[in-house]
């Protein structure tokens, strides 16, 4: 009698791994966005109300409907905070300017509020300006380094 050996064959099978590259696509506009801000205000720093009020951050509603801002809060990185106190309605494809001096909510028109400091909030050395929502979540931040004033966001 004849002894029938087994010999198993192993097939290599080679495993082709394919690279698929994503584009990096830009994250999607905020329902609200800053635009430009102000850092620098244009001549002499002597803290007179016009020179505080040459500084500023401006806010666009980048939706076809209007958003209530009650709570939301703008604010930079050593923690200065401006707080939509009251009811603000942010229009469709409308604009407010939080300026950072003294002045009067809505003066001198309703897309102009003041968060009434006497010392300037943005350094003109860099910085970053936060957005967040009136449950607190980031909504949008804009960061510049020194240079020319005004940074588009």
């Amino acid at each position: 009698m004849q002894k029938k050996y087994v010999i198993p064959l192993v097939a290599a099978v080679p495993l082709i791994a394919v690279a698929v590259t994503v584009p990096s696509y830009a994250a999607a506009t905020p329902a609200v966005s800053f635009t430009k801000i102000q850092f620098n205000s244009p001549g002499s720093d002597n803290r007179s109300a016009a020179s505080l009020n040459a500084e500023w951050v401006r806010m666009t509603n980048n939706t076809r409907s209007a958003i209530q801002l009650k709570g939301w809060t703008v604010r930079d990185k050593a923690g200065h905070v401006y707080t939509f106190k009251t009811s603000y309605s942010l229009g469709p494809a409308r604009r407010v300017y939080v300026h950072t001096g003294k002045g009067t909510d809505g003066r001198p028109d309703a897309q102009h509020r003041y968060q009434n400091s006497g010392n300037y909030i943005w350094n003109n050395t860099g910085d970053t300006a936060y957005l967040r929502n009136a449950a607190g979540k980031t909504i949008d931040t804009c960061t510049w380094k020194s240079g020319t004033a005004p940074t588009y966001c």
